[in-house]
C-alpha cells in the first residue's frame, strides 16, 4: 500500500509554473533597476500596478465581439420558435420578463460586489504610503527595520484559509485539520520571533501591524473575488478591467490630496510629492524596466485571479508561498541586507508550507489514519465503485427476470398439456 499518493497534474496547473515565470521577471527587474529613496516611488509603483488592469480592454473586446455573434444566433432560434408558438395559439408567455429581472438583480449584485472587491484592493495597495508618511514625519527609531517580518507569510495563509470557510463555506476534513495545526504551530514560532525582534528594536511594531491589515484586505478580496468568478461567470478579464475603473478613480481622489500636502524628500526638502516624478526616469534604463513591470504586472494579476477562479483562494495561498520563497532567494542572493546564513532557516520554513499547502489541497494525499478518506481522489474512487456496484446488481436482477419467465412459461405450457389431456 502506498502511503503517500500524488494526485495527477492537468492543464490548469500550468497557472503555477507561469505564475513562478511572472515572478521571477518581476523580481528580476526590480532587483536591477536603480531605486529612488523617495516616497514618490511608492506612488508611481502603485500607479503602475493600478493602470495594467486597463490591459484587460484588448480580451474585453474580443470577449464582447464574439458573445455578440452567438447571443445573435441565439435570439434568431428564439424569434423563430416564439412565431412558431404564436402562429399555433395565442397564449401569452412572461418567461423573457422574468429572465430580464432575474439579469438586473445579477447586474446590481455584480456590481455591489466589484465596488466591495474594488475598495479592499484600494485600500490594500494604497494603505503603505500612509504608513510612509507617518515614517517621514515622525521620525522615530521604531519604524526602522533591520530584519524581515517572519510571520508575515503564515498569517496571509491562515486568512485565506479561515475566510474561505467562513465565506466561501470550503470542506474542512481530517487533512485540512493536520495542515493547519502545523501551519499554527509554525506561526506561533514565528511570532515569538518577531516579538522578540521587535523588543529588542530590530522590527519596527507598525510595519508588522501594516502588513498584518494589507494581508486581511487582499485575503477578502480573493474570497469574494471567488464568488464573482464562479457563482457570477464573471470573466477574470471582465473583473479586471471593472476593477481597474473603480481602483483608478479611487486612486485619482486619493492622489488629488496630496497636490496640496508637501512631504519631505530623502534629503528633507519640503515640495509637492508629484513634482519630483523626474527622479523615478533619471536613470534611463528605468524606463525599460518600467515597461516591463507593467506588462508584468498585469499577466501576475490575471495569472492569480485564474488560479481562483479553476481552483481557490486557498489554491493561490500555495502560490503565494512561492512567490514569497522567491523574494526571499533574491534578497539573499542579490541583496547585501541579507545573509547567506538565514538561507538554510527561510528554506527549511518555505519547504514545511510548501507541503503542508500541497497535503491541504490534495495535491500530495496521505494514505493512513483516515486522511485520504475524504479526498476528492478517493470520493471520485467510491463514487466509480459504487456505480459499477449498481450495474452489476441492475443486471444481476435481469438475468433473475429472465429465469423466472422461463420458469412461468414452463408452468403454463405443463398446465395446458393438462387441460387438455383431460378433455380428451
Amino acid at each position: 500500500m502506498k502511503y503517500v499518493i500524488f494526485s495527477k497534474l492537468n492543464k490548469n496547473h500550468f497557472l503555477f509554473l507561469s505564475f513562478i515565470i511572472i515572478k521571477i521577471i518581476d523580481e528580476l527587474c526590480r532587483n536591477y533597476m536603480e531605486k529612488v529613496d523617495d516616497i514618490i516611488r511608492i506612488f508611481h509603483h502603485n500607479y503602475i500596478g493600478s493602470l495594467s488592469d486597463f490591459l484587460s480592454i484588448i480580451p474585453f473586446i474580443i470577449i464582447k465581439i464574439r458573445s455578440k455573434d452567438i447571443s445573435k444566433n441565439e435570439l434568431k432560434k428564439e424569434n423563430i420558435k416564439e412565431k412558431e408558438q404564436d402562429s399555433n395559439n395565442n397564449i401569452e408567455y412572461i418567461y423573457s420578463d422574468q429572465k430580464t429581472e432575474n439579469n438586473i438583480k445579477r447586474a446590481k449584485r455584480i456590481f455591489k460586489f466589484l465596488i466591495i472587491v474594488s475598495i479592499f484592493d484600494f485600500l490594500a495597495t494604497y494603505l503603505d504610503i500612509i504608513f510612509k508618511i507617518i515614517k517621514i514625519f515622525t521620525k522615530d527609531n521604531l519604524l526602522i527595520n533591520k530584519v524581515e517580518n517572519n510571520s508575515s507569510i503564515l498569517f496571509s495563509i491562515i486568512s485565506m484559509y479561515v475566510l474561505s470557510i467562513l465565506i466561501l463555506h470550503s470542506p474542512f476534513y481530517r487533512h485540512h485539520y493536520v495542515s493547519m495545526a502545523i501551519n499554527l504551530l509554525l506561526l506561533i514560532i514565528l511570532i515569538i520571533l518577531d516579538i522578540i525582534n521587535i523588543v529588542n528594536r530590530k522590527l519596527s511594531y507598525i510595519y508588522v501591524i501594516e502588513k498584518t491589515i494589507i494581508i486581511i484586505l487582499y485575503s477578502f478580496e480573493d474570497v469574494l473575488a471567488k464568488i464573482l468568478l464562479s457563482v457570477d461567470s464573471v470573466s477574470p478579464y471582465i473583473y479586471l478591467l471593472y476593477r481597474g475603473i473603480l481602483v483608478n478613480i479611487l486612486a485619482f481622489l486619493f492622489s488629488f490630496v496630496f497636490i496640496f500636502v508637501k512631504i519631505p524628500d530623502e534629503n528633507g526638502d519640503k515640495s509637492c510629492v508629484f513634482s519630483r516624478f523626474w527622479k523615478i526616469y533619471e536613470y534611463k534604463l528605468n524606463i525599460l524596466f518600467y515597461i516591463i513591470i507593467f506588462f508584468n504586472e498585469y499577466f501576475m494579476n490575471l495569472n492569480i485571479f485564474l488560479i481562483i477562479d479553476k481552483f481557490s483562494p486557498i489554491h493561490f495561498a500555495m502560490a503565494s508561498i512561492i512567490s514569497y520563497f522567491i523574494s526571499s532567494l533574491f534578497s539573499i542572493f542579490l541583496s547585501e541586507n541579507d545573509k547567506i546564513s538565514n538561507f538554510f532557516y527561510k528554506l527549511g520554513i518555505y519547504l514545511v508550507l510548501i507541503v503542508t499547502s500541497l497535503i491541504y489541497n490534495e495535491f500530495i494525499i496521505l494514505n493512513f489514519c483516515g486522511l485520504q478518506k475524504y479526498t476528492q481522489l478517493f470520493l471520485q474512487k467510491e463514487a466509480n465503485e459504487d456505480i459499477q456496484q449498481s450495474i452489476i446488481n441492475i443486471e444481476d436482477g435481469d438475468l433473475y427476470s429472465e429465469e423466472d419467465n422461463i420458469k412461468q412459461c414452463e408452468i403454463s405450457t405443463v398446465k395446458d398439456n393438462l387441460n387438455n389431456d383431460d378433455n380428451e
